[in-house]
């Protein structure tokens, strides 16, 4: 009896402590599930709160790089907007360094022509003034020379008439046959001079002009500073030197004109 009540209690026991561990699993297991689950919450929390912080910062990532992005398009485009500025201002004084420089080109090169124009049209106009007293000096040479000309040939015409006239006198009435031939004879060396008076044309003034100036002295020059040419040796003579219009052949010229005809100066200056 003893031993079916200590099996009695022995198998309670067992089922008492089945009970207790079956109801201690469920206990544990639901302890674990709860815990799971808790995990699991906290775990989903995490990660909600993480993506959250993640998005929010890549949400100021994303308006950080944007404000830097436009910040950095707008200082690029302010920096091209003064540098375009520069460039056109730039572009502008350049042009207006240029303009101003051709313009100050032009008017130094309008200035330099006017003022060659001038200096040619004054040295055309002295040229021409000096041609036209070296020519009139040259007429009135030529005119004074005609005239000494003309004078010797009508003093020589007329010494020869005075000569035959003369001879004719002294003849006697008788010998009137002789006296026509002598008339005759002694009218022939009169018309001999008479070619002597031609000089007068123009055509023949300046051959005279040279023959006459065979003189001992030729007289005064017509114009100032004039040079003797000595045509017969080809050297002229300044004025105050010792053959100055003495020479049996020669001519007053402008020294020159002398150059230019081929004469060459006196060796020495006293001559």
């Amino acid at each position: 009896m003893k031993r079916h009540r200590l099996l009695i209690l022995t198998t309670a026991g067992l089922m008492v402590l089945l009970g207790a561990g079956q109801v201690m699993g469920q206990a544990a297991s639901s302890s674990s599930s709860d815990t799971t689950s808790t995990t699991k919450k906290a775990a989903k929390k995490t990660k909600d709160t993480t993506e959250k912080a993640a998005d929010a910062t890549a949400d100021t990532t994303k308006k950080a790089a944007k404000k830097t992005k436009e910040g950095a398009e707008k200082a690029t485009d302010a920096t091209v907007d003064t540098s375009k500025k520069a460039a056109k201002k730039t572009k502008e004084g350049a042009e207006k360094a240029t303009d101003a420089t051709v313009d100050t080109s032009k008017k130094a090169a309008k200035a330099t022509k006017d003022t060659t124009v001038k200096a040619a049209d004054a040295t055309a106009d002295t040229t021409k003034k000096a041609a036209k007293k070296t020519k009139e000096g040259a007429e009135k040479a030529t005119d004074a020379t005609v005239d000494t000309t003309k004078k010797a040939a009508d003093a020589t015409t007329d010494a020869t008439k005075k000569t035959a006239k003369k001879v004719t006198g002294d003849s006697s009435k008788p010998a009137d046959t002789s006296s026509k031939p002598a008339a005759s004879t002694a009218s022939t060396p009169a018309s001999t001079p008479a070619p002597a008076a031609t000089p007068t044309t123009t055509s023949t003034a300046k051959p005279a002009a040279a023959k006459t100036a065979t003189t001992a002295s030729a007289g005064a020059p017509p114009q100032a500073g004039m040079v003797w040419v000595n045509t017969d040796s080809g050297v002229y003579h300044k004025q105050g030197s010792r053959w100055y219009g003495k020479t049996k052949q020669g001519k007053y010229m402008t020294e020159a004109d002398a150059q230019k005809a081929g004469y060459k100066p006196a060796k020495s200056a006293s001559d």
